[in-house]
C-alpha cells in the first residue's frame, strides 16, 4: 500500500515536471521568435530610414539658397527741391511772374479772338488786349452790342456794292465778346440776320453774315419807321438790346408834316424801348431836308451823324 502511494507520487511528480519543462521550453521558443521578429523589423526600419531622402535635407538646401540670394536695396525717393518753399513754409508763387511772359507774347499776335470749335467759346487770356473798336463808314464805337439798320431800297442800287463791302468789313473786325444783328429795309419789307436777336460775333456767325449780305439786292421804296420799330426791340438772350444802332440811308420820302411826325415817332420809340441806345446816322448824298432829319436823330440819342458825298 505504501509502495503504491509512492509510485503515484513519483508518477505525479514526473508528469508535473514534464509539463513544467514543456511550458518552459515553449516560452523560451516564443521569446526567441519574438526577439528575432523584433530585430528584423527594427533593422529594416533603420535601413529604410537611411535610404529614404530626409526632409530636413531639403529644408537645409532651401535655407542655403535663401542665404546665398543677393539682397537688392530699396530705391531712395528724392524729395522736392527746397526752392519751392521759403523757410520751410509752403507759399503760392506770385501770379505776375508766371503769366508775365505769356502776356507779352500775346500782345504780338495779330488775332487773339478766335472762338472755340463750338463757335461760342472765348479766350480768357489777353481779353483786355482785344481791339474792340467797330468802324462803319467812319463812325466808330467800342460798344459790345450793335445793330446795323441799312436801307436797301431801289434808290440805293448805285452804291449798294460799296455798302456791302463796308458792312462786311465792319462785322469782320468784331471780336467774339461782341454782338450784332443786321436789318435791311425797303418799303414794308424787312430782311433780317439774327431773327430779331443779337448774335455773338463768332467766326461761324460772321461767315454766315457775309453770305447773307451778299444775297440781298436793293429794290422797293424807303420806309425807315417800320425798320426802326424793329431795331429798338432787338435783344440778346439775356434781354439786353443794342447799345448802338447804325442807321444808313440815302434819304426819306416824307412831306414836311411827315418829317415832324417821323422824328416824334423815333423819339417815342427810343424813350420806350431803348432809352440808352445811341443812333449813329449815315447819309448817302441825302437831300437837304433828309440830312437835317439824320442830324436830329443822332443828336437826340447822343449819337453822331456821318455825311457821305460819294465814292
Amino acid at each position: 500500500m505504501a509502495v503504491f502511494v509512492n509510485q503515484r507520487v513519483v508518477s505525479g511528480w514526473r508528469s508535473n515536471g514534464a509539463a513544467l519543462w514543456a511550458w518552459t521550453t515553449s516560452i523560451a521558443v516564443h521569446l526567441m521568435v519574438l526577439t528575432c521578429f523584433g530585430f528584423v523589423r527594427f533593422s529594416r526600419s533603420e535601413v529604410q530610414l537611411v535610404r529614404r531622402p530626409s526632409p530636413t535635407a531639403k529644408i537645409s538646401r532651401i535655407k542655403k539658397l535663401t542665404r546665398s540670394t543677393a539682397v537688392i536695396p530699396k530705391p531712395k525717393v528724392k524729395r522736392p527741391a527746397k526752392a519751392l518753399s521759403i523757410k520751410g513754409e509752403d507759399r503760392m508763387l506770385p501770379v505776375n511772374p508766371v503769366f508775365g511772359a505769356a502776356k507779352l507774347r500775346l500782345q504780338d499776335l495779330p488775332n487773339l479772338a478766335k472762338p472755340s470749335a463750338s463757335g461760342d467759346g472765348l479766350s480768357l487770356l489777353g481779353a483786355g488786349d482785344f481791339v474792340r473798336t467797330i468802324d462803319f463808314f467812319g463812325s466808330s464805337t467800342d460798344e459790345r452790342k450793335v445793330c446795323y439798320l441799312v436801307d436797301c431800297s431801289g434808290s440805293m442800287r448805285g452804291v449798294f456794292g460799296q455798302v456791302r463791302a463796308k458792312l462786311t468789313e465792319s462785322i469782320g473786325q468784331m471780336q467774339p465778346d461782341q454782338f450784332f444783328c443786321i436789318i435791311f429795309f425797303s418799303g414794308d419789307r424787312l430782311i433780317e440776320f439774327g431773327n430779331g436777336c443779337l448774335v455773338r460775333a463768332t467766326e461761324q456767325a460772321k461767315s454766315a453774315a457775309f453770305e447773307f449780305i451778299d444775297s440781298v439786292e436793293p429794290a422797293g421804296q424807303t420806309d425807315a419807321l417800320t425798320a426802326l420799330e424793329r431795331a429798338v426791340q432787338v435783344r440778346d438772350r439775356s434781354g439786353v438790346g443794342p447799345v448802338v444802332i447804325y442807321f444808313l440811308t440815302d434819304g426819306f420820302e416824307l412831306t414836311t408834316e411827315g418829317q415832324r411826325r417821323f422824328l416824334q415817332r423815333v423819339a417815342n420809340l427810343l424813350a420806350r424801348f431803348a432809352s440808352s441806345t445811341k443812333v449813329n446816322t449815315i447819309g448817302f448824298c441825302p437831300l437837304r431836308e433828309d440830312r437835317k432829319i439824320l442830324k436830329i436823330m443822332a443828336e437826340q440819342s447822343g449819337g453822331e451823324f456821318v455825311f457821305i458825298s460819294g465814292f
